[in-house]
């Protein structure tokens, strides 16, 4: 499970707590609509998973009940999620920020300006007119927008950030956001047959075509993650327990090992970024398969080792 899959779960299952507390029960429809659920089935793995957790000691007393009678669920012992936790004075100003960042960048519904209002008055009088955020929006962003709404093909011409090649691509689009410091345009690439990510400040000419495409009627996943391309090397390797966030933290692909291990998969442009990572775990890592990376983490390490001989 991905980084970013986890964190969606796990806000959904953050909501759905006090929802079902709150009402003293709710039933699955009700669940699985409000929630946007795919199914029943996908609303019972949550529960399922709420069902083990509770307060240290886990003890079948500090467990979270949860019971499904007659197509209804009820909670009991998770007083504690009943209203939402407090936030701490960072957490709040972090949360301030971030909301006023999204304002500015020109793609937050209009219900967000009210949330940011109200927040900025808890935080202090003055927090809004202190914290400010200037997001360079390119005349690109505008033109690439306005295809996607009227659901027009666009012809990009983009230079790759891992091999500095430039490519001609035809791409349906479907949505232009700012993320991660950077304005990106997702959509379907027929060049490569998928889903693709651009970013916009790599792409050097934009030519919208009088063709018209179909929209997804489900709108697809605008988030922005790491794709791999064709030129990636592939590393894999066996992590502890100790170390299983790798998993939750990078966008790879494991598997359970036994003992609690788990078998990573990874995909990367450079083999710098995974030797790094290796070199970082120590001990927790083992059983590295990857030319290119074990190459990389050898040299790394000798680059290491000669900094510190010069510093003795």
């Amino acid at each position: 499970m991905t980084s970013d899959r986890t964190a969606r779960r796990l806000s959904r299952i953050l909501a759905v707590l006090p929802f079902i507390i709150e009402n003293d029960g709710a039933t699955m429809d009700e669940l699985v609509d409000r929630f946007d659920y795919r199914d029943k089935a996908d609303l019972i793995k949550d529960l399922h998973l709420v069902f083990v957790t509770g307060l240290p000691g886990y003890g079948p007393g500090d467990l979270i009940d949860v019971d499904i009678f007659d197509d209804e669920v009820f909670i009991d012992a998770a007083d504690y999620f009943s209203r939402p936790l407090r936030l701490t004075p960072p957490e709040a100003l972090g949360l301030l920020a971030a909301g006023m960042t999204l304002l500015e960048s020109h793609q937050a519904p209009s219900a967000l300006q009210t949330a940011v209002d109200k927040l900025a008055a808890v935080v202090g009088k003055d927090a809004a007119e202190a914290v400010h955020f200037d997001i360079p929006t390119p005349p690109s962003v505008d033109q690439l927008r306005g295809a996607v709404d009227a659901g027009r093909v666009v012809r990009i011409g983009y230079v790759g950030l891992a091999s500095n090649e430039r490519t001609e691509r035809e791409v349906e689009g479907w949505s232009v956001a700012f993320s991660l410091g950077n304005w990106y345009f997702t959509g379907y690439c027929r060049l490569a047959g998928d889903r693709r990510v651009f970013r916009v400040d790599r792409i050097d000419a934009i030519d919208e075509l009088d063709e018209e495409y179909e929209r997804p009627t489900e709108r697809p996943d605008a988030a922005i993650m790491y794709q791999p391309g064709e030129s990636d090397v592939q590393v894999t390797f066996t992590v502890t327990p100790r170390a299983s966030w790798v998993a939750e933290y990078y966008p790879v692909d494991s598997e359970p090992a036994g003992d609690g291990a788990t078998r990573i998969r990874m995909s990367v442009a450079d083999p710098a970024v995974a030797a790094r990572l290796i070199l970082q775990l120590g001990s927790d890592v083992s059983l590295i398969e990857g030319v290119e990376v074990l190459t990389a983490v050898d040299d790394l390490r000798r680059r290491i080792m000669a900094r510190y001989a010069r510093t003795k």
